[in-house]
């Protein structure tokens, strides 16, 4: 190691998040992403907190957050491992097969919502940028 200073920002590999503390995002959308184009062998940072302009990648949105990307590894097909040229990515941020969608999204507007609601945090007044706890942000659920 050369004791250079980095400045990418901290990310956590897929097997790290089982040690993660549980952090819930905010959804940028229910459904997945479908995305063409990546070659095998690529590093992608997966954005986790759901703020992200550039979804389903980090723009480095959450900075300030409790919140890490999660650095993914474009692999092949989970059944030989070959090419693969259609990768349907989460973009409700809570798949449990991350970066994959897993249908998570399918019953979680309702989970959110209530999330958000009975959030411990709630009424949010302090909350800047996300609500690591229930994923409120700021202007998006507000009346």
């Amino acid at each position: 190691m050369s004791g250079a200073p980095t400045t990418s920002a901290p990310t956590a590999d897929i097997e790290d998040l089982g040690s993660a503390p549980c952090l819930k995002p905010c959804v940028p959308m229910y459904g997945p992403i479908n995305v063409r184009n990546l070659s095998m062998g690529e590093t992608k940072l997966w954005c986790t907190c759901g703020l992200s302009k550039t979804q389903p990648w980090c723009d480095k949105s959450h900075i300030g957050t409790k919140f890490k990307p999660l650095k993914w590894v474009v692999e092949g097909t989970k059944k030989d491992g070959g090419a693969q040229s259609f990768y349907s990515i989460c973009n409700c941020k809570y798949t449990t097969d991350p970066p994959f969608c897993d249908a998570s999204h399918i019953h979680l507007p309702l989970k959110y919502l209530k999330a958000v609601k009975e959030c411990p945090d709630s009424p949010h007044e302090n909350i800047i940028k996300i609500c690591d706890k229930c994923g409120y942000v700021p202007g998006v659920l507000d009346d």
